[in-house]
């Protein structure tokens, strides 16, 4: 769907099988792997895919270009690639939108767009979501901004419906404004990674700070976001991943989640 740096991004994509739909919302998630690891076939992003699928959604696991520790270990280096892999995210978006407006191969409803991911993949659909403008960043932020996502690369305002935040965080949360997508937020509130309040990530060993549910709750409040939060009493870090309980739990939030966004109902 890209090849940013020369190197191609692939992603899969799930539909139902024998459906008559006309238009068909889509969903856009991304694994984790602390920006180093994974594939579009890690965690349980093909499971959840297959899931959606079966109850009526186009589902897409995509790649995202990856770094090293390197290139994580300092704040301006760990912006850069966390940026890099949001421009990833906005060209799967453009891809489909790009595609619905030259024959709709996969009867994309542009009008129903959602981005979510788990861990790494979370934090990169939540700065899809809430980045609209080099504008609403400062600092270092907007340094990276301004090389990976620039305002002329943008999304065509609205085309994000909803985010599915998975153990995810945002780096700052000034950049949630009004008007932002409606947001699913799911966190364990002892999550050490990713951690739930605003903490240096990674058990405090990550050189940046961010803002998980716990942290960003505020901001959702006086922001007047649409948001849905699940915590996880005593939760870590995806505990969905190992755990077939926290699967189907997360799985249910996250179907009636898109369920009350599309106004429809989708079969359990």
């Amino acid at each position: 769907y890209s090849s940013p740096e020369g190197r191609a991004l692939w992603m899969d994509i799930y539909q139902p099988a024998g459906d008559t739909a006309m238009l068909r919302p889509l969903v856009i998630l991304a694994h984790g792997g602390s920006f180093m690891l994974g594939n579009r076939y890690s965690e349980r992003m093909p499971a959840l895919c297959r899931s959606l699928a079966q109850r009526g959604y186009v589902a897409v696991s995509i790649e995202y270009r990856l770094t090293n520790l390197l290139g994580m270990a300092s704040k301006p280096g760990a912006y850069k690639n966390i940026l890099k892999s949001v421009a990833d995210g906005r060209a799967a978006v453009n891809w489909f939108l790009n595609n619905a407006a030259h024959g709709n191969t996969y009867r994309i409803d542009k009008s129903k767009v959602f981005v979510g991911g788990s861990s790494a993949g979370a934090i990169l659909a939540e700065h899809l979501g809430f980045i609209d403008s080099t504008s609403q960043c400062t600092g270092v932020l907007y340094k990276a901004a301004c090389r990976y996502l620039p305002d002329s690369t943008a999304l065509p305002p609205h085309s994000i419906k909803g985010i599915l935040s998975l153990a995810g965080a945002v780096l700052d949360t000034n950049l949630i404004g009004r008007h932002e997508p409606a947001l699913l937020h799911i966190h364990g509130d002892a999550d050490h990674i990713v951690q739930y309040g605003y903490k240096r990530a990674v058990k405090g060993w990550a050189p940046f700070k961010m803002a998980g549910l716990g942290g960003s709750r505020q901001r959702y409040i006086s922001q007047q976001l649409q948001y849905t939060e699940h915590v996880i009493k005593n939760g870590g870090h995806t505990p969905w991943d190992d755990d077939d309980a926290a699967y189907q739990t997360l799985l249910q939030q996250v179907v009636d989640f898109l369920s009350r966004q599309i106004n429809t109902t989708v079969k359990h």
